[in-house]
């Protein structure tokens, strides 16, 4: 994805859909932890080649593809890196306490727990992956399989194919924003009419 801001559509979507079971901060926070990889292969001239000239310079790096160079955009890989992401927001309690916080400020408090927590990261960065993997054709998702067998499926193999299929993804991600905004005033009008019950 070009910028990772259009993955705040989809994941915030699927974590307020899911938040009986997963913890929607965790949720998001992991589809940007994903990222991380594609900042450092962009800031940081550490190629077999030694002579990348970092994002400073034109933006692009003539090392490994950038989606490659830990494997975050992987679901082997980048799964089990947003499980360990949710286990460690768990067990830090700063970082728990401000998932929580950060739920009660938007009107939909909630508790997590260590699987909500650890759920949260693996399917979030899992989300992530997913959505890269329809866009950018050098995500390996099924690695150690290195070929992009979404990204073939979708564009038919065909290079021609590909500016289409990426203004489609970038319009679903657009669209997942508006549905998330839809779906966050539907729990809030919920919530108030359960107050109102009770009351």
């Amino acid at each position: 994805m070009p910028f990772t801001p259009y993955h705040f559509g989809p994941s915030g979507f699927v974590g307020l859909l899911c938040r009986r079971w997963l913890d929607v901060p965790v949720f998001v926070a992991a589809n940007i932890l994903i990222d991380i990889e594609v900042i450092a292969d962009s800031g940081f001239p550490w190629y077999p080649d030694g002579h990348s000239p970092g994002w400073w310079f034109n933006g692009f790096s003539p090392g490994w593809p950038v989606h490659q160079i830990w494997h975050f955009h992987t679901l082997l890989i980048g799964g089990l890196v947003g499980a360990v992401f949710g286990l460690l927001i768990y067990y830090i309690k700063p970082f728990r306490w401000c998932c929580e916080k950060s739920m009660s400020l938007i009107g939909l408090p909630g508790r997590p727990t260590l699987l909500s927590m650890v759920l949260a990261g693996l399917l979030g960065s899992c989300l992530h992956v997913i959505i890269d993997s329809f866009y950018h054709y050098d995500v390996q998702i099924f690695w150690p399989h290195k070929d992009n067998t979404v990204f073939r499926w979708i564009s038919g193999g065909k290079w021609s194919n590909m500016a289409k299929t990426q203004q489609q993804v970038l319009l679903w991600c657009r669209i997942f924003w508006g549905l998330m905004f839809g779906l966050y005033g539907l729990l809030l009008s919920f919530k108030a009419k359960k107050t109102r019950k009770k009351a």
